[in-house]
């Protein structure tokens, strides 16, 4: 059951970081993405930014909650279980791609 709550919210994740760059940075859907979308060599904070940043965020409250899972639930295995998959999915997905929007900036390519 946590494998597909951790399933879905990778889904919702990437849809919505695909929204955000066609719609708000305006990435061509269509366009070459290799090693990475265009916009991603701006030199400027984009509101993908502030999403990934808050994917983070989000991930880092989702894990103290398991921690305090942990201690305090009466199923703690499975509470936690479930916590520590959504925190991991968000905290991999936010911080893998605002690594690579960073190398994109340094590079400039």
């Amino acid at each position: 059951m946590w494998g597909i709550l951790g399933g879905l919210l990778g889904v919702v994740v990437g849809g919505g970081s695909a929204a955000i760059g066609i719609f708000i940075e305006g990435a061509d859907p269509l366009g070459p993405t290799s090693p990475y979308p265009s916009f991603f060599t701006k030199r400027q904070l984009l509101v993908y930014d502030y999403f990934l940043l808050s994917m983070i965020v989000l991930g880092a409250v989702i894990a103290i909650t398991g921690v305090v899972l942990a201690r305090r639930s009466r199923f703690p295995r499975t509470d936690t279980l479930g916590a520590l998959i959504a925190s991991g999915v968000l905290l991999l997905l936010g911080g893998v791609l605002l690594f690579t929007r960073l190398v994109a900036v340094i590079r400039g390519v």
